[in-house]
C-alpha cells in the first residue's frame, strides 16, 4: 500500500471520532528563549513527559500556567490610546479568537535580520543573513490544532559554516540551498514547515506534517535529533496511565537529491518510543528505530516494508525476517530529578553488539554503541533564573553508519543522532540567565573525534554516509581512530526581549571556533548583532 494513501485513509476514518481536546506543539523551540523547559522538571507522581519535543501543549497546560511562564518577571507594557502597541510589546501580531474561545488563529512575522563580521585564518569577511517570512497556528474547534510557517532567506556565514554547507548541500538544520554558492559568495535558500494534529477519544492523538522531533532531555540526542532538515512526519501517541507511547513515521533524503526511477531518493525511518514516568522522580524510555532505503543497491525500486507500519510490533524480528537489511537502533533515555532545582539525565544507544566481542578487548568493528550523561540546574546559587547544564556525550565509531551506506542513519548527509557522526567525545556547559526581558547564555563546546584523511578510502567511523564495510579492519578499532580532530567552541551572546509572545528580540554576541589537526588549523571569530523574531533554533557548534 502507498504510505500516502495509507496515512491519509487512516485519518479520514479516524476524524469522525475525534471528541477530546486539542493537541499543539510548544512554538518555542529555541532553547534560548524557551519559557517553558525549565519549568517541567519537578517532583511528584503526576508529571509531564519532557523526553519529546517539541513539547505537547495540553499536557504542558494541565501543569503549569504557561502565559505566567512566558511573562515571567515581565512588566507588560500598556499604552491605553493605541492597543496595536500592546499587541506589538504583549501579543501575537494579528490574532483573532471567537467569543467561545473555540477557535483561535494567530500569524506572526519571522525574520532574522543579523550583520557581523568572521575573522578566520585566512583573513575576514562580513557576515550577514537576511530572513523574511511569517508563521501560523491556531486550533479550529476543541479538537483540531494546526502550524504552519514560510521564510525566504539569504545569508553570507562564517568560513567555517559555509565549508559545511557547501559539503552538505544545505545549510545545516534550515534548508536546501538554491544554487551554488562560493566561500566569498551568499546562500539563498528557502523554508517551510507545518503539521495538523488532532485527538482521537481521551488516549490517543495524531500529527501529520513536516516538522522536527527530538527525543531526549539533554542538549544533543543521540537517538534523534531537531538538528537537521524538517522531513515528513506522522505520529501517533497513545497516552495510558503514566505511559506515552509512540509511533512515528518519517522520511529522510539521501546523499545529493539523486535522482532513481524518476524519483528522489528516499529513506523511510520507523520509530517506537515509550516514555515511562515511574514514581516521582524517576522516567525510563525505551526507543527502537528502523530505517529503510526505498531503493536497492542495484538502483531498483524497493517500496515500503508494511510489516514496519505495524506500531504493536518488535522492529527487530520483523526486520531479521526480512533478510536483515536495514539500519537497526535500539536505545534507552532516562532521567531522575533529584530535586525541584535538580535533574540528572542520560541515554544509551546500540546499533550492534558481541557481548563476547566487548570483553575480549579485541575491538571488535560491530560493537556500535554510544551514551550520554548530564546533568540540568535551575536557580543555581539561589539566584532566580541562573541555570546551569552540564553533558558529555560518547560515541563509537560506525555507530550511525550501515554496512551499505544506502540505509546510514543520515538526512540530507547529516546525521540524525548525534549531528557530528561517530568515534567522538563531547563535554557540553552551558550557563543561562533571564531576568524579565534581559537574558544572556554561555556555552562551550570541547570536542575530539577521529576523522577519515581525505585521500584515503578507509572509514575510521566518523562519516554516517560511508558504510562500515569501508572499515579499516573488523578489529582493533578504538575510539579517535583516525585523524584526530579537536574543536573548541564558544558562544556568549546577551538579548533584550521586545515581546516574550513571540520571541521577538535583539541579540548580540560572539563565536569563537577552532578546529585543528595533524592536517588542518581552522580559526573562527564571528562578532555579531541581529535581530531576530520567532525564528527556530539554530546550531553553530559543529
Amino acid at each position: 500500500m502507498n504510505l500516502k494513501l495509507f496515512i491519509v485513509t487512516f485519518l479520514l476514518f479516524s476524524a469522525s471520532a475525534i471528541s477530546a481536546l486539542a493537541q499543539g506543539n510548544s512554538i518555542y523551540q529555541d532553547t534560548r528563549f524557551d519559557p517553558i523547559q525549565r519549568s517541567l522538571y519537578f517532583v511528584g507522581k503526576e508529571r509531564p513527559h519532557t523526553a519529546t519535543r517539541a513539547y505537547d501543549m495540553d499536557e504542558v497546560r494541565s501543569f503549569v500556567d504557561v502565559d505566567s511562564l512566558i511573562y515571567r518577571g515581565v512588566r507588560k507594557r500598556v499604552n491605553t490610546r493605541w492597543k496595536y502597541f500592546n499587541t506589538f510589546f504583549n501579543d501575537d501580531f494579528l490574532a483573532w479568537r471567537s467569543k467561545d474561545s473555540a477557535v483561535y488563529v494567530a500569524i506572526n512575522p519571522m525574520c532574522d535580520f543579523e550583520v557581523g563580521k568572521d575573522k578566520y585564518e585566512k583573513g575576514d569577511k562580513k557576515t550577514w543573513i537576511n530572513s523574511r517570512g511569517l508563521y501560523l497556528y491556531g486550533n479550529l474547534g476543541r479538537n483540531f490544532w494546526f502550524y504552519t510557517d514560510f521564510t525566504e532567506n539569504q545569508a553570507q556565514f562564517a568560513n567555517y559554516y559555509h565549508q559545511l554547507s557547501d559539503s552538505l548541500g544545505v545549510v545545516p538544520g534550515i534548508g536546501r540551498i538554491k544554487k551554488d554558492a562560493s566561500i566569498t559568495s551568499g546562500y539563498d535558500f528557502s523554508t517551510a514547515s507545518g503539521y495538523i494534529a488532532f485527538r482521537v477519544g481521551k488516549y490517543v492523538d495524531f500529527l501529520i506534517g513536516k516538522t522536527k522531533t527530538f527525543y531526549g532531555d539533554g542538549y544533543r540526542s543521540l537517538l534523534l535529533s531537531d538538528y537537521s532538515l524538517d522531513m515528513p512526519t506522522f505520529r501517533m501517541n497513545l497516552n495510558i496511565l503514566k505511559a506515552r507511547y509512540t509511533m512515528m513515521v518519517t522520511q529522510f533524503r539521501a546523499s545529493g537529491n539523486t535522482r532513481v526511477n524518476n524519483g528522489n531518493k528516499a529513506k523511510y525511518s520507523f520509530t517506537h518510543f515509550l516514555d515511562w514516568n515511574m514514581g516521582k522522580r524517576f522516567t525510563f524510555g525505551i526507543f527502537e528505530n528502523v530505517t529503510q532505503a526505498s531503493w536497492r543497491a542495484d538502483g531498483t525500486y524497493r517500496g515500503i516494508d508494511l510489516e514496519y507500519l505495524n506500531p504493536f510490533v518488535i522492529f527487530r524480528p520483523g526486520e531479521y525476517n526480512a533478510g536483515s537489511p536495514d539500519k537497526m537502533i535500539v536505545g534507552f533515555n532516562c532521567k531522575f530529578i533529584c530535586t525541584n532545582h535538580l535533574t540528572l539525565y542520560g541515554q544509551f544507544l546500540l546499533n550492534e553488539f558481541r557481548l563476547k566481542e566487548l570483553f575480549s578487548d579485541r575491538g571488535w568493528y560491530g560493537n556500535k554503541y554510544a551514551f550520554q550523561l548530564g546533568l540540568k540546574s535551575y536557580d543555581i546559587f539561589r539566584i532566580p533564573g541562573l541555570d546551569f547544564q552540564f553533558e558529555y556525550n560518547h560515541i563509537r565509531p560506525y555507530v550511525y553508519s550501515q554496512y551499505e551506506a544506502l540505509g546510514c542513519y543520515t538526512h540530507h548527509k547529516q546525521s540524525v543522532g548525534h549531528p557530528l557522526g561517530g568515534n567522538l567525545q563531547e563535554g557540553i556547559v552551558i550557563v543561562n540567565y533571564r531576568h524579565g526581558r534581559l537574558a544572556a547564555r554561555v556555552q562551550a563546546n570541547i570536542i575530539a573525534y577521529g576523522d577519515d584523511f581525505p585521500a584515503d578510502s578507509i572509514s575510521y567511523g566518523h562519516n554516517p554516509e560511508l558504510g562500515s564495510w569501508t572499515c579499516k579492519s573488523q578489529y582493533g578499532v578504538h575510539m579517535l581512530q583516525g585523524l584526530r580532530t579537536d574543536v573548541k567552541y564558544f558562544d556568549a551572546h546577551a538579548s533584550y526581549i521586545i515581546n516574550p509572545r513571540n520571541m521577538m528580540a535583539i541579540t548580540g554576541g560572539i563565536r569563537v571556533r577552532k578546529r585543528s589537526s595533524d592536517q588542518t588549523d581552522e580559526d573562527s571569530k564571528n562578532i555579531y548583532l541581529a535581530l531576530r523574531w520567532n525564528i527556530k533554533s539554530k546550531y553553530y557548534d559543529y
